[in-house]
């Protein structure tokens, strides 16, 4: 790549780098897929360096090709996602000198735990457009993103937050569950 475009390509994609990878990890939920989905898609952005218009919504087509990556790759490997041992860490260090109770750490930490296991069990699609609205885009962005109407992203996030809602009560009850069995 000529140096030109180099300097190009970092001045049109870096200030959106945090908001990437923002998204990203809401996507991925693991900071090394995080990583990968926004190199994968600054190399896409390096590879059409010369058809980019600044006039554009550079963000918003960043966005979209992330989206697209995310969706690409869920479709081609069908796996759950697993928290990486970093995860564990980071939590462990992120309560780390607080004044809270064990008993408070370890309920925050069955909590996390909890929401965590919600959110995986959304479709990859539902868990795009919530990690996108939590990003605090809105809709007609969001429909820029996706190609949806925006009746239809709102439709398509309501039955996400019901779905979510509804995962994470029976995560609930679940935990319930294995605390009255070990009561036994």
């Amino acid at each position: 790549m000529p140096n030109k475009d180099a300097k190009r390509l970092s001045g049109l994609i870096e200030p959106h780098l945090d908001a990437l990878f923002r998204a990203a990890f809401r996507l991925a939920r693991n900071r090394p897929d995080a990583e990968d989905l926004v190199q994968e898609t600054c190399v896409r952005a390096c590879q059409r360096i010369s058809t980019l218009d600044e006039s554009r919504q550079i963000k918003a087509w960043l966005l979209r090709v992330l989206y697209n990556l995310f969706i690409d790759g869920t479709r081609r490997v069908r796996r759950t996602p697993v928290s990486s041992q970093s995860d564990e860490t980071d939590r462990v260090a992120s309560s780390a000198g607080t004044d809270r109770s064990p008993e408070e750490l370890t309920h925050t930490s069955q909590r996390e735990d909890q929401l965590q296991r919600a959110w995986l069990k959304l479709s990859h699609p539902q868990r795009a457009l919530l990690a996108l609205r939590i990003e605090g885009y809105e809709l007609s962005e969001i429909a820029e993103v996706t190609s949806l109407t925006n009746s239809a992203i709102s439709a398509r996030l309501y039955r996400a937050r019901q779905s979510f809602a509804r995962h994470l009560k029976d995560e609930e009850t679940n935990e319930q569950d294995s605390r009255k069995e070990a009561a036994k």
